[in-house]
């Protein structure tokens, strides 16, 4: 073990760097339809940006609402001064997060997602990450990233599922990771599942699923194998039938014209291993008061998908079983 972190410490080391001063922060998010849960998140980074005591933008871009959506997103705007509405016509979480991304203004960015709600505890965090000068990706539920990186990785791609899955991984081999998951959602039981935007569909809805189950193939770059893996999983852990829709989907993925960026190995894999050999490294002590509070919460099927499919995971299984505390 004392060789592999000590591999590791190298390999980071090599990646570091500095980056400007401060100058600004932007939260970013794309709600594709606004509901009071999206009144309720933009409240809680509304609440972090004050907290920072810094400049700070929340640019959100959604399609055109109606009804009742339309009259939430009026009152939106004039309770939230610092509230930015980007209209995007086509439907895709990626498209919407890179249009509010080039519409932004700040140097550190912060993407989140419109569904959830965060604790005021994340200011702290990002208060911590904003000392740093590493030319790393931060990582938690709450991440922040300098937008030359994003810049020099090419953005959000036009995908209406794992966005997020396809731009960390790029980040990840670019400029590494430095991670600090939390137990500060845990009671919401959001997982690694929701902090990266993987939406799973329902076989049973459509076309617009098979959209959403064709871009998540490609944002996290799987294989027909490991397809049948991760349907295999969820149907032995969840009960989800969905094997023919992923079959369809992969197909479909090999016609897009957006193509998968890869690696040696899947995306999901490149993350999850980067942010592994973070916490390892135990870089999160570098932030204070965060030893008690670092917790990796990842349901029950990517921990199966990911100990079959990461050498990593599974060769430094006594670390990992730490940080997951009672999960497997």
């Amino acid at each position: 073990m004392d060789d592999a972190v000590q591999t590791l410490l190298q390999k980071r080391n090599s990646r570091e760097g500095t980056q400007e001063a401060f100058s600004g922060i932007s939260f970013l998010t794309t709600a594709m339809e606004v509901t009071n849960r999206t009144v309720k998140s933009v409240e809680s980074i509304n609440l972090i940006g004050d907290e920072l005591g810094r400049e700070y933008e929340i640019v959100m871009a959604c399609p055109r609402q109606h009804g009742v959506s339309d009259t939430i997103l009026r009152s939106m705007r004039k309770t939230f001064h610092n509230l930015m509405v980007i209209r995007i016509e086509r439907e895709s979480y990626g498209k919407g997060k890179d249009t509010a991304f080039r519409s932004s203004t700040g140097k550190f960015i912060v993407p989140f997602h419109s569904s959830l709600v965060y604790p005021i505890e994340y200011a702290d965090i990002l208060h911590s990450f904003l000392e740093f000068s590493l030319k790393r990706l931060y990582f938690s539920e709450l991440s922040l990233v300098h937008r030359d990186l994003i810049n020099e990785v090419g953005g959000w791609r036009h995908l209406s599922n794992g966005e997020d899955v396809d731009l960390f991984s790029r980040l990840a081999v670019n400029f590494g990771i430095l991670a600090c998951p939390t137990n500060l959602m845990w009671k919401d039981n959001i997982t690694i599942k929701e902090i990266l935007g993987m939406r799973y569909p329902s076989p049973s809805s459509g076309g617009q699923n098979l959209a959403m189950a064709r871009d998540l193939i490609i944002a996290c770059n799987l294989s027909l194998r490991e397809i049948l893996d991760l349907s295999r999983i969820r149907k032995s852990l969840e009960g989800t039938k969905g094997g023919f829709l992923m079959f369809a989907a992969y197909m479909a993925s090999r016609l897009s014209s957006i193509k998968p960026v890869a690696y040696n190995r899947n995306n999901l894999v490149v993350v999850m291993e980067s942010v592994l050999e973070s916490l390892i490294l135990r870089e999160y002590l570098k932030i204070p008061e965060m030893e008690d509070r670092v917790f990796l919460q990842i349901d029950r099927t990517h921990i199966e998908f990911l100990s079959e499919h990461s050498k990593m995971f599974r060769e430094m299984k006594a670390s990992l079983d730490y940080f997951l505390r009672d999960q497997i």
